[in-house]
């Protein structure tokens, strides 16, 4: 991964217009950078004598727009087209993309995505102390799982109340069967499993005893 896209170096007539030129090739403003002043420019002597131009260095230290970085460099080396934006907060980062074709980043039952997700988690880790949840989502997908699993929650629910059998879902990708052990865990008569489940996991439902 290329971290010169993180920082970079520039020279310019002025201070302000190297300062300016950094935050535009790091596409970030200056709170969201840090900047270092190499050298500040001179007119010289008369205007021509010791003439020298401003120098500084810029290095992007905000966690969500190093996670933006980080995110384009990977859709470009895999050659995936999608525009991004950056929506951030105190309590997460959400990175929200948007793609003519989005299947291919969502992969088989979002398995892409979260891994994206993952690997762009672990690099921006690496870079910055803060370490504010990082969320990426594609044309609104998460939201929509996260509705399908709330009425999947409610169906299972009422089918192990009535039938007093366990039920379960179909095979989940870690963050969904976290999102449904999180939901069940809040019904104090039915608890919730994982199990293995022809190469994947499954959540089994079933009541509580007692």
């Amino acid at each position: 991964m290329n971290q010169q896209s993180l920082h970079v170096e520039v020279t310019a007539k002025s201070l302000d217009a190297a300062v300016e030129q950094a935050l535009a090739q790091l596409n970030c403003t200056r709170a969201e950078a840090d900047i270092e002043v190499l050298q500040v420019h001179s007119t010289g002597l008369l205007g021509i004598f010791g003439r020298r131009q401003a120098r500084v260095i810029v290095k992007l230290h905000d966690r969500g727009v190093i996670a933006r970085q980080l995110t384009n460099q990977l859709l470009s080396l895999s050659d995936l087209d999608a525009s991004l934006d950056l929506v951030s907060s105190s309590n997460q980062i959400e990175l929200l993309l948007t793609a003519q074709d989005p299947s291919f980043l969502i992969g088989r039952h979002g398995q892409t995505l979260d891994a994206l997700q993952s690997l762009v988690g672990t690099m921006t880790d690496r870079l910055t102390t803060d370490r504010t949840p990082i969320f990426l989502d594609v044309d609104g997908y998460r939201g929509r799982r996260r509705d399908f699993l709330n009425r999947l929650a409610r169906n299972l629910s009422q089918k192990v109340r009535k039938s007093g059998k366990p039920a379960s879902t179909p095979p989940l990708v870690l963050s969904e069967r976290r999102i449904l052990h999180e939901l069940f865990n809040q019904e104090s008569d039915l608890e919730s499993r994982s199990k293995n489940h022809e190469g994947g996991r499954k959540i089994i439902i079933l009541q509580t005893r007692g």
